[in-house]
């Protein structure tokens, strides 16, 4: 019996043993943005005025990116976007907080090593070697989220991701780097069953620093980006968007990269038909909150911290 229980003591003192050398896993962090976003509406001689809050909730894996918007002094949006693996391969999935209702529909990510390209859907992004080992690193294996934003940061209307202001939610100093060689992107019309299918052409300047995109089709241009560099403290960014040839919007955009704090824009919307032109002047501050709680907030934690960091 004696050395029945001198055995029994050992087996658990083996167990112990493995179970304290076994590494832990590290504790999920969160990290909160607040963005607050002036906006100035001009249209037919009547100004309006308005001001909002986003807020940016981001796991310290980064496969989780909560995004809560506070108008009226209320959380009238909240969104939750996720990147992971299941049986079928590599998804991005957004879902509504507030009504449990999927915002977009899941956006598939495959890799091509041949042909170092990225397939989002049917969107194709062929990217130069080092860029795409990269983007592989991030966000196939990584999981993400911002990761795989930036690689579709001039189409994330395009694919109904909204309030998403890259400048002021990343970090990146290799942004705007030599990245993508071309990309083919595919567009839904808003009123029918068409779709129309964009080729995209990337110039980079002497320095690696993406200098014009440009999307066209049969000779019409939908899109256009040129980037100028004014001084290491001064970024200058003129977009040009083709909405189906109804609306017509023209942004002026700067900001500080060496600051990261603050981004103006003004965009000129033109509507065809009506002879009616709008234009919206944003202005957005930054604050870091640092470390938060938890990715998903109820309304009362999302207000409270707002008020806590006016």
């Amino acid at each position: 019996m004696t050395r029945l229980i001198s055995a029994c003591i050992l087996n658990l003192l083996v167990v112990f043993s493995v179970v304290a050398q076994q590494p832990r896993k590290p504790a999920v962090v969160c990290n909160g943005i607040l963005l607050t976003r002036f906006t100035e509406v001009k249209s037919e001689g009547v100004k309006e005025k308005d001001t909002s809050k986003i807020l940016y909730v981001q796991n310290s894996l980064k496969d989780s990116l909560f995004i809560y918007k506070i108008a009226g002094g209320i959380r009238s949006e909240a969104t939750a976007y996720s990147l992971s693996n299941d049986r079928k391969g590599l998804y991005l999935r957004a879902k509504s907080i507030l009504n449990g209702a999927g915002s977009i529909e899941p956006l598939k990510i495959t890799f091509s090593d041949a042909k170092h390209t990225v397939l989002i859907n049917q969107d194709e992004y062929k990217l130069f070697p080092e860029f795409y080992a990269k983007v592989k690193q991030q966000v196939g294996k990584r999981h993400s989220v911002i990761g795989l934003f930036n690689l579709m940061e001039d189409y994330l209307e395009d694919y109904s991701i909204n309030d998403i202001y890259l400048v002021l939610l990343s970090d990146s100093h290799e942004r705007w780097g030599k990245g993508i060689r071309q990309s083919k992107i595919t567009t839904q019309r808003n009123q029918s069953d068409l779709k129309d299918t964009w080729n995209y052409k990337y110039q980079y300047n002497c320095s690696g620093k993406l200098e014009l995109v440009k999307g066209t089709s049969a000779e019409e241009t939908h899109f256009s980006k040129r980037m100028n560099y004014l001084n290491p403290g001064l970024i200058e960014i003129n977009i040009y968007r083709n909405t189906e040839d109804r609306q017509i919007i023209s942004r002026k955009a700067s900001y500080d990269p060496l600051k990261l704090n603050l981004l103006k824009q003004t965009d000129h919307i033109e509507i065809t038909g009506k002879n009616t032109e709008v234009i919206i002047t944003t202005t957005i501050g930054r604050k870091i909150l640092g470390k938060l709680k938890s990715l998903r907030m109820s309304q009362a934690e999302v207000i409270r911290l707002v008020d806590l960091n006016k």
